[in-house]
C-alpha cells in the first residue's frame, strides 16, 4: 500500500468489500493499494485526482470543469463524455461552419417605414370553397 493525498472530494469504496464508502476530503492522506489508485489517475479520470503523499505541498485549485468530461467505459474501453462531436462522426460539408450575413431583400420593410400604409397592388385570395361553405 502506498500513502496518497486527495486533491478533490473523494467516495472511495471501503476494504471490506460492502456497499459503503469513505469520503477522503482534499488534502487528506489515504493508503491505496495501485488498483484502488489506478481509478483514480487517468485514463479513468480527466485529470490525477490524487498524487502520493510526498510532504507539504500546496493543493492546485481545480475548477468542476477540470473534474467532468472524459472518463473510460470499464466494459468497453472507450471514451464517455467527452466534449465536442464524437470520434467517428463525418466532418462539416464546407461553408457549413461559418455565420453568413447577407444584405435585407428589397421586399423586407426598412427602418421608418412601418408607419407607411400598405402598397395598393396587393390582391386578397378568395376564400376556399370548404371554408365558405362551413362558415355558410
Amino acid at each position: 500500500m502506498t500513502s496518497y493525498q486527495a486533491l478533490v472530494n473523494l467516495s472511495q469504496p471501503r476494504k471490506d468489500n460492502s456497499k459503503e464508502t469513505d469520503l477522503i476530503a482534499p488534502g487528506e492522506t489515504v493508503d491505496l493499494t495501485d488498483e484502488q489508485a489506478a481509478q483514480w489517475l487517468p485514463p479513468h479520470r480527466a485529470f490525477a485526482m490524487i498524487r502520493k503523499a510526498e510532504g507539504e505541498q500546496a493543493l492546485p485549485a481545480v475548477l468542476p470543469r477540470q473534474m467532468f468530461g472524459i472518463a473510460i467505459n470499464p466494459r468497453t474501453g472507450k471514451l464517455l463524455g467527452r466534449p465536442g462531436p464524437p470520434a467517428e462522426a463525418r466532418p462539416d460539408p464546407p461553408g457549413s461552419s461559418t455565420v453568413q450575413v447577407q444584405i435585407p431583400e428589397a421586399a423586407e420593410p426598412q427602418p421608418g417605414s412601418e408607419n407607411e400604409p400598405p402598397p395598393q397592388d396587393a390582391v386578397d385570395l378568395p376564400p376556399r370553397r370548404r371554408a365558405a361553405a362551413a362558415k355558410g
